[in-house]
């Protein structure tokens, strides 16, 4: 269960809890 695999919105709502921008995310 990476990022990667998650979706752009999933990836968003992620960084919204980590506090991360989607570009760290990516990473």
């Amino acid at each position: 269960k990476t990022s990667k695999y998650l979706a752009p919105t999933t990836r968003q709502a992620l960084a919204a809890r980590l506090g991360l921008t989607d570009r760290q995310v990516k990473v």
